[in-house]
């Protein structure tokens, strides 16, 4: 990408462009229509002022940034405008945030710590009543296997709650590691679409609906499983009480049952 950048501004810039990568979070200037490759091996920063370039050299240049804004990119957000950059800054995480993030660190992947520090930004944004399609188009962009998934769960508290009792409940096996935990965390984020979360809120039957619903649904549509995730001995004894009716039965369903010792962990698979 570089290169080909190199190849528009050529005889603006030269080589300064040698040894650069994109990054997110830098507000060190306020233009308004800038990209900045950073923190390569020399430390050096760039800003592109785009009110500089002609009508030919911003066509191409976002021809570049259109083909480029992929997973193996190291960027987030590379052309930014004034708005976006502001909502940034303006929703940054908080202290309660940053006490999210510290807890996640060393118990998630580093991939996945990204998207959640970036889905922090989306949810405080929202909160705010700002527009967040952007911003979340944006981790999709960056992460696309589950960016959108880690946003969704971030911005409806999952990482504030959910995942911690499942952390303490995990943690209280006597065969606990913490790949364990980090392997189970990504496998319902990357399953999101397939999950079901059994709670308190609602009831049995409402479940059973759900349950019967999503399973015709994506037995259609040729996917291949369906999971049911409950926390807690109340949720497991509900989870156990909604697979009662696909016991035995005849629609070529197989379930698969992970239950810890105490019962307060079930994880259940419909394969079809």
């Amino acid at each position: 990408m570089l290169e080909r950048l190199k190849e528009i501004f050529e005889t603006s810039f030269k080589d300064i462009f040698n040894n650069n990568t994109f990054k997110l979070f830098d507000f060190s200037r306020n233009n308004t229509y800038v990209i900045e490759p950073k923190d390569g091996p020399d430390g050096k920063l760039l800003s592109i002022d785009l009110t500089k370039a002609n009508e030919e050299e911003k066509k191409k240049l976002k021809e570049i940034i259109d083909e480029n804004i992929q997973v193996n990119e190291d960027t987030f957000l590379t052309e930014r405008y004034s708005k976006k950059t502001e909502n940034i800054k303006q929703n940054l995480p908080k202290q309660k945030d940053i006490e999210l993030l510290f807890f996640y660190k060393d118990k998630i992947s580093s991939e996945m710590y990204d998207a959640l520090e970036m889905s922090l930004v989306v949810r405080n944004l929202f909160a705010n009543g700002g527009d967040i399609t952007e911003l979340k188009r944006d981790i999709s962009y960056k992460f696309p296997e589950f960016g959108k998934n880690i946003c969704n769960l971030a911005t409806s508290n999952y990482f504030d709650e959910y995942f911690k009792r499942l952390y303490d409940t995990m943690a209280e096996e006597k065969d606990f590691d913490i790949s364990k935990y980090t392997k189970e965390v990504e496998r319902i984020v990357r399953g999101l679409p397939y999950m079901v979360f059994i709670h308190p809120y609602k009831s049995l039957q409402e479940f059973k609906g759900e349950v019967k619903f999503k399973v015709e649904k994506l037995r259609k549509y040729g996917t291949a499983k369906l999971r049911l995730h409950s926390l807690g001995g109340g949720n497991v004894e509900k989870a156990l009480k909604i697979i009662e009716d696909y016991e035995n039965n005849e629609e070529g369903i197989v379930l698969e049952k992970e239950i810890n010792e105490n019962k307060t962990l079930a994880i259940i698979t419909f394969r079809f």
